[in-house]
């Protein structure tokens, strides 16, 4: 039962939020025609997947349409219409679609870790968690119950004794990662928890401090399963409708086995510590 409860309100965010699609070549219909690939991608790894489209441009005249969202979003997209052929997502999001059947096969290809940023110069001189708790400082943070890393800077919390005084600061809960770093960036906050890469777009307008790993831990739900928040992997999969369809496939052996690197230079970690 409290799956099925966790997944009506994972369904709800989702139409709450919206789903906002970004085709990258041509427009994204109902259905794919059998050399166009619709790729279901987590926003935070937008900016890898788009160089990975353009790297993929040189070898294949495949057409690649990619969709955007919250990795939970179009996790529950995947399920409610069955629509996409592949599906790039964060932890806990791909072993959840693939225990229900929804995707056939998928790899890892690196790790997310959160930061604290703020504006270039570091004005609140903020040098770790603790000063986060300083008056007055604007705060923002993931969802802590919908997001990944809302959920692991909610964990962080629950270790530093003045967790209190860092709630009162919240100013902004969201999940979009790209819009707390330009907040940060445009002084309506103070400082930011937020994915690593995403904060490695704006680093002529942010400084990032990191977050040091005996502050992150396990955690276990009733949904998912335990997770490890220290090795947030980012996977990639094709779903069990696609699994052969040969555009779908030869995409996704591609991805899964040539760009590696891209990650890397993106800013994701590439092996487990």
């Amino acid at each position: 039962m409290a799956k099925e409860i966790v997944l009506v309100i994972v369904l709800v965010a989702a139409l709450a939020a919206g789903i906002v699609f970004f085709p990258i070549r041509g427009m994204l219909g109902t259905a794919a025609s059998k050399d166009e690939v619709i790729v279901l991608c987590g926003g935070s790894m937008r900016a890898p997947l788009e160089e990975i489209i353009d790297r993929y441009a040189e070898v294949s005249d495949h057409a690649i349409l990619a969709n955007y969202g919250g990795s939970g979003e179009l996790c529950a997209q995947i399920q409610k219409t069955g629509m996409g052929d592949i599906y790039i997502c964060h932890d806990p999001f791909m072993a959840w679609a693939a225990d229900r059947g929804l995707i056939d096969s998928w790899a890892g290809v690196g790790y997310l870790d959160v930061v604290i940023i703020v504006p270039k110069g570091n004005p609140k001189k903020i040098g770790g968690l603790k000063d986060l708790a300083q008056p007055d400082l604007r705060l923002g943070v993931g969802n802590r119950i919908y997001s990944t890393s809302g959920v692991i800077a909610n964990n962080i919390l629950k270790k530093l004794d003045c967790r209190d005084d860092i709630i009162e600061n919240i100013r902004m809960e969201t999940k979009g990662h790209q819009q707390r770093c330009t907040d940060v960036a445009m002084g309506t906050l103070d400082a930011s928890i937020v994915w690593g890469p995403v904060a490695e777009l704006f680093t002529e307008k942010l400084d990032i401090i990191p977050i040091p790993v005996e502050y992150v831990d396990a955690v276990t739900s009733p949904t998912y399963g335990k997770s490890d928040l220290r090795n947030v992997k980012v996977t990639i999969g094709i779903t069990s409708r696609s699994k052969d369809k040969p555009a779908a496939r030869e995409f996704y052996e591609f991805a899964t086995s040539e760009c590696e690197d891209v990650f890397r230079r993106r800013g994701f970690r590439t092996s487990k510590r």
